[in-house]
């Protein structure tokens, strides 16, 4: 009983620091949760031949709440193209299909090596390319975002992130509005989360060595404790963000995805 309120109160804090970088730096919260669990579950027991697929399966679990409280709140403000998001959902669930199926075929290595990568590509996108890169001066349409769409949604399973990293600056380059653009990652984090989830709690049915308390891949222990303070600390992560300088957080957010990805890298390596 000690080792579960242990548990749940160590990450209900870690909830607060993920919300609250998540609102600070306008981000969606697996790309801050995944490094913390790659740090902290092995301190609690996760065996490392799951430690990567425990961490994703949570993450995509988590980031079911927030999903629904912003598109929620896209709806009320009409920011999201409804006719645009059908067809687009339907890319998004074919590629999280397929990366959820990848994901219990590769080891803790191979994804965090696919994870380190992603992070070295934000941050490379976010210190060169977030102003000013356009690809079309119209949204995709047809086979290109369907495909658009699938890659999307395969690299959200296999980083445990809710795609909205990727959605919005991708379809910024097709020339979106901002706040469409915006509405469209928050739905797409619906989609990802439910597939994702579902995936990670049938494929880790049967694995052995998984934590206590766990459904599948997915820890209902992290994910109690977790829930309810990065959803106290994320509007909070916001107002922070009002207060400071846009281009400070920028290069404050891209040097620490690099940071991360590096020692992430080193850690492979050695």
């Amino acid at each position: 009983m000690d080792a579960i309120i242990e548990r749940i109160g160590a990450f209900a804090l870690v909830g607060l620091a993920s919300g609250f970088a998540s609102g600070l730096f306008g981000i969606g919260g697996g790309i801050v949760r995944i490094p913390i669990f790659i740090y902290l579950l092995p301190l609690f027991g996760v065996a490392h031949p799951v430690l990567m697929h425990v961490a994703v399966g949570t993450s995509m679990a988590l980031v079911l709440p927030s999903a629904m409280a912003s598109i929620r709140k896209q709806l009320a403000l009409g920011n999201l193209d409804l006719p645009f998001f059908r067809t687009w959902a339907v890319g998004i669930f074919a590629g999280v299909l397929i990366g959820t199926a990848l994901v219990p075929l590769a080891s803790t290595e191979i994804l965090q090596a696919i994870f380190a990568a992603f992070m070295v590509a934000v941050g490379v996108y976010e210190a060169f390319f977030k102003h000013g890169m356009v690809i079309a001066k119209a949204a995709p349409r047809g086979a290109v975002k369907l495909g658009l769409a699938a890659a999307i949604g395969g690299l959200a399973a296999l980083t445990g992130t809710g795609g909205g990293t990727l959605t919005t600056p991708a379809l910024q380059a097709f020339s979106m509005r901002l706040e469409t653009a915006i509405a469209t990652a928050s739905a797409t984090g619906l989609v990802t989360g439910v597939v994702a989830t579902a995936g990670a709690v049938v494929s880790g049915w049967h694995v052995r060595d998984l934590p206590a308390y766990s459904l599948g891949y997915v820890d209902l222990a992290i994910f109690v404790a977790m829930m309810p303070t990065i959803l106290l600390a994320a509007p909070i992560g916001v107002r922070a963000g009002h207060w400071l300088s846009e281009t400070w957080l920028r290069r404050v957010y891209t040097v620490l995805l690099f940071v991360i990805a590096a020692d992430l890298i080193h850690k492979l390596v050695s």
